[in-house]
C-alpha cells in the first residue's frame, strides 16, 4: 500500500502532462503589459523592453532595444537600442542610439535617429526637429520630410513631401511629388511618376534629375487616385492607397492588440485552470499545504531556496551516472511539476488569506474562488517593474518550501 507521501508524490505527477503544454517560458528581459502604460521619465531600465498594451509612454531611459505594440505609441525619452513598434499612431520625439522600424496608420518623427528609419504607414511626418543618422526608408500614402536626413531617401507614396536637407540621393515613386524650397538634395533625384515632380524655387538639386514614367496596367493593381476622385473609364478603383494601406494597418494594428489581450486571458485561464485540476486531485491535501506557510514562513522560504538550488545538481548528478538517469530524469519531471505548481499554492493562499476563511472549513468551491483571485493578484503585481521579477521569484521558493514542509510534516 503507498504511503502518504508515495500517494502525494504521485499527485504531483499527475498534473505533468497538463504543465508541459500550459508552462510559460522565462524571459531575461523587461516585459510589460497593461492597459496605459507608462515609463517616467526619472525611470531607467538596463535591460531590452518588451511593452504592449493600450497606450504606451516612454519617458525615461532604456539602455536596450524597445519591442512595443499598441494602439499608441508615444516615445520622449532616449533609447539606446533600436525601437521597432506597431501602433494606431506612433509619436517618436525621443533620442535612439540605434534604428527605428515601425508600422502604424499615423506616424510622427520628431526625435534624434543614430541610424536607420524604416516606415510603413497611412500617413508619415519627420518634423523639422527630428535628424536622421543615415538612410531614411518610407512607405505609406502621405509623406512629409522636414528633418535633414544624413544618407539617402527611398520611399513610395502616394504623396511625397521633402522639405529638408538630404546627403545622399532621392529615389522615389510616387503619384504626386514635391520638392519645397528648404529641399536640398546632395546626390540624384529619380523618381517614377506619371507627372513630372513639382520642385519650389530655392530647391537645390546637385546631381541629375530623373524621371521615370511608369508603365500604365490595362486592369488589375490598385488605384492611385485620391479617394475623392472619380474613377477614370475602365478604373472600378476609387480606393487611394493611402486609404488602403491605413486601413490595411488598422487592422492589422487591431488584430495585434487582441492578440496579445488573448494571449494573458489564455495564460490565466491554462494557469486557473491547472489549479483546479491539482485541487481536485489533491483536494485532502490543500488545508496541510496553506498551513504550512501559515504556520512556517521563513522555513518555508529557506527549505524552498535549499530544494530549487540543490535539487538541479542532484539530478546533474545523477544523469551522469548512467544507471542513474531513468531516476534522474524522473526527478527533474517532478522538480518541475512543483516549480509550476508553487506559484498556484501561493496563489491560493494569498486568495485564501483575502477571503478570510479557513482553508480547513473551506469547500472547494471556496479553494477555487480564492485560487482565481490570488491569481488575478499575482498576475497584476507581476506587470509591475521589478517588483514582478522578485514576486515571481519568490512565489516559487515559498511554494517549493511549502511542499516540502508538508511532506516532511507528514513523517512527523
Amino acid at each position: 500500500m503507498l504511503t502518504k507521501t508515495a500517494r502525494f508524490l504521485t499527485l504531483l505527477s499527475a498534473v505533468l502532462l497538463l504543465i508541459t503544454f500550459f508552462a510559460a517560458p522565462v524571459s531575461a528581459a523587461d516585459t510589460r503589459t497593461g492597459t496605459n502604460i507608462t515609463i517616467k521619465s526619472d525611470e531607467t531600465i538596463n535591460d531590452d523592453l518588451y511593452i504592449s498594451g493600450s497606450e504606451i509612454t516612454i519617458d525615461g531611459t532604456v539602455n536596450g532595444d524597445v519591442i512595443a505594440f499598441a494602439d499608441k505609441i508615444n516615445i520622449n525619452g532616449t533609447i539606446s537600442g533600436d525601437i521597432i513598434g506597431a501602433g494606431n499612431v506612433v509619436d517618436i520625439r525621443g533620442k535612439a542610439g540605434g534604428s527605428v522600424r515601425v508600422v502604424g496608420s499615423d506616424i510622427k518623427i520628431g526625435g534624434s535617429i543614430h541610424e536607420d528609419l524604416v516606415a510603413f504607414g497611412a500617413m508619415i511626418s519627420v518634423s523639422p526637429d527630428a535628424a536622421i543618422g543615415r538612410d531614411l526608408l518610407l512607405f505609406g500614402g502621405s509623406l512629409h520630410v522636414k528633418g535633414p536626413v544624413a544618407r539617402n531617401i527611398k520611399a513610395a507614396a502616394d504623396r511625397i513631401i521633402i522639405d529638408s536637407s538630404v546627403g545622399g540621393f532621392v529615389d522615389a515613386e510616387a503619384r504626386e511629388l514635391k520638392l519645397e524650397q528648404s529641399a536640398d538634395i546632395a546626390g540624384n533625384l529619380i523618381y517614377k511618376s506619371e507627372k513630372e515632380a513639382e520642385i519650389r524655387p530655392g530647391a537645390r538639386i546637385t546631381g541629375e534629375i530623373t524621371h521615370n514614367i511608369p508603365e500604365k496596367k490595362e486592369s488589375g493593381g490598385f488605384c492611385c487616385q485620391p479617394a475623392t476622385t472619380t474613377a477614370a473609364p475602365g478604373n472600378t478603383c476609387p480606393i487611394s492607397t493611402g486609404a488602403l494601406v491605413g486601413g490595411l494597418l488598422s487592422a492589422f494594428i487591431s488584430f495585434l492588440i487582441i492578440f496579445v489581450i488573448v494571449c494573458i486571458l489564455i495564460k490565466y485561464a491554462m494557469i486557473l485552470m491547472t489549479g483546479i485540476i491539482f485541487i481536485l486531485l489533491a483536494r485532502k491535501h490543500m488545508p496541510g499545504l496553506l498551513q504550512a506557510l501559515k504556520d512556517k514562513p521563513w522555513q518555508c522560504l529557506g527549505w524552498g531556496a535549499f530544494t530549487f538550488f540543490l535539487v538541479p545538481v542532484g539530478v546533474a548528478i545523477l544523469c551522469f551516472l548512467i544507471v542513474g538517469i531513468p531516476l534522474g530524469l524522473a526527478a527533474l519531471a517532478l522538480y518541475l511539476t512543483a516549480i509550476y505548481l508553487s506559484t498556484i499554492l501561493v496563489a491560493l493562499f494569498l486568495g485564501v488569506w483575502m477571503l478570510r476563511k479557513p482553508a480547513e472549513s473551506a469547500s472547494t468551491g471556496h479553494l477555487i474562488g480564492a485560487l482565481a483571485l490570488g491569481l488575478l493578484v499575482v498576475f497584476v503585481i507581476d506587470l509591475i517593474p521589478f517588483v514582478g521579477l522578485l514576486t515571481v521569484f519568490g512565489g516559487i521558493l515559498l511554494g517549493l518550501g511549502m511542499i516540502v514542509v508538508y511532506i516532511r510534516n507528514l513523517y512527523a
